[in-house]
């Protein structure tokens, strides 16, 4: 027999727990908030406390408690909710084949098999974002950080329920309780196996978030180690051309090449050659490309105007993606 009690209140299920003999302080701790999985081994019965996972608000993962009581000739799941491999096994049972199991454990894990093979998506899932989330770091996309935060958070949590939900299938595995028949034995053995390999894909998914957070950090310096370049290059550039400017700039009758007819336009050579010969030598020592000769002017204008904009654009990159964020 298998009674699942779904959303009842506490006193009926302390009446349904009295007509199968149900212990009582087990009824008891299964009215508390959610914990851990942990298993029970009494004389007559087993009492078992698993999770169910879901997606909550934000498509972040969620867990639910389901409580569960395993008699000889009995099944109890009590839940609040519905669970999609519940669902699925009562309909099941409702058809004329109903499932291959000949006791109540072999009933529960015949249903934790079909729930552990739903982690094999979820992994699968787990991958695809984690590639995405590569790409995003070697552009230094700013959304990296938060998606790798989220998805660590989900990982984390996944592993947290997982584990000790393994040693419960693994102690349901090995236990010599009478309500454990061979065949739930070896059924039990699958699940923990699967858990196993789930856990270790998580583990394997953890360490590459790391990865991809370190990547990014990376990709991030190496943009800002190249917004310093050009504007140290601009720097460079434009100070001897403004110290020049201040110097003839400064209210003194007596002013070198003041009364000269070319002296304005003599200044003016004197800081282009000057411009000219910076670039020169930031090309040799390497803080810059160095252009062909005969693309000489186009990149010197293109240079230029790149070095201007470079705030400009760093600036306009942020807004933009402050209005994808927001939108």
């Amino acid at each position: 027999m298998w009674v699942d009690v779904v959303g009842a209140s506490h006193e009926e299920i302390r009446s349904i727990a009295e007509q199968l003999g149900l212990d009582e302080a087990s009824i008891e701790e299964s009215f508390a908030p959610a914990g851990l999985p942990v298993v029970e081994e009494h004389v007559d019965q087993i009492y078992l406390v698993l999770h169910g996972f879901s997606t909550g608000s934000g498509e972040r993962l969620s867990a639910s408690e389901i409580d569960l009581f395993i008699g000889k000739t009995f099944l109890v799941t009590i839940r609040d909710g519905p669970r999609d491999t519940i669902e699925l096994l009562k309909e099941r049972l409702s058809e004329d084949d109903g499932v291959p199991v000949s006791s109540p454990a072999g009933l529960l894990a015949f249903m934790a098999l079909g729930a552990v093979r739903a982690y094999g998506p979820l992994i699968l899932e787990l991958e695809r974002q984690v590639d995405n989330l590569e790409e995003m770091a070697i552009r230094g996309d700013p959304q990296t950080a938060v998606e790798v935060h989220a998805l660590r958070r989900d990982v984390i949590f996944l592993r947290r329920a997982l584990g000790p939900q393994f040693d419960v299938y693994e102690d349901l595995s090995e236990s010599g309780h009478p309500a454990i028949d061979d065949d739930a034995r070896h059924l039990f053995v699958r699940v923990a196996g699967q858990h196993r390999r789930a856990l270790e894909a998580l583990e394997s998914g953890r360490a590459l978030l790391g990865s991809v957070l370190e990547t990014y950090r990376g990709a991030v310096a190496d943009q800002t180690n190249e917004i310093m370049r050009v504007l140290t290059v601009f720097s460079a550039i434009l100070l001897p051309l403004t110290l020049i400017a201040g110097l003839w700039g400064m209210n003194f009758v007596d002013v070198p090449g003041a009364d000269i007819r070319w002296g304005f336009w003599g200044v003016i050579a004197a800081m282009a050659v000057l411009v000219i010969g910076v670039w020169v030598y930031f090309t040799r020592r390497g803080f810059i490309g160095a252009p062909r000769l005969r693309d000489l002017p186009k990149a010197v204008g293109l240079g230029l105007f790149t070095i201007g904009t470079a705030p400009i654009r760093v600036v306009a990159g942020g807004i933009r993606h402050l209005g994808k964020s927001e939108e």
